[in-house]
């Protein structure tokens, strides 16, 4: 059976029953304190930074339990540090592998 095959036949209704989604369960969070929402604007500005320095124009993201990862400082650190190590990793360019 090639590719062609396998993506272009059809699922008939048993197969399409033996693998159930689950729904995606969403926490709930606590209202942040004034201290974490002081955290959290400043990693925002770190995120704006380093958004300007790659030249990133916009992006998408989203966690699998639902939540708001723009909601979540230690989320949106971990963007920014993404972010920058790609920048300088395309920026270094592809050395000796």
């Amino acid at each position: 059976m090639g590719l062609r095959e396998f993506f272009g036949r059809r699922r008939t209704p048993a197969a399409t029953e033996s693998f159930p989604l689950a729904p995606a369960t969403k926490t709930e969070r606590p209202p942040l304190t004034p201290a974490q929402l002081a955290d959290l604007e400043e990693a925002w500005v770190e995120l704006q930074q380093a958004s300007q320095e790659a030249g990133v124009k916009s992006f998408r993201a989203c966690t699998r339990d639902g939540s708001r990862w723009e909601d979540n400082p230690e989320s949106v650190r971990a963007m920014t540090r993404m972010i920058k190590d790609t920048h300088k990793y395309t920026a270094e360019g592809l050395k000796d592998v």
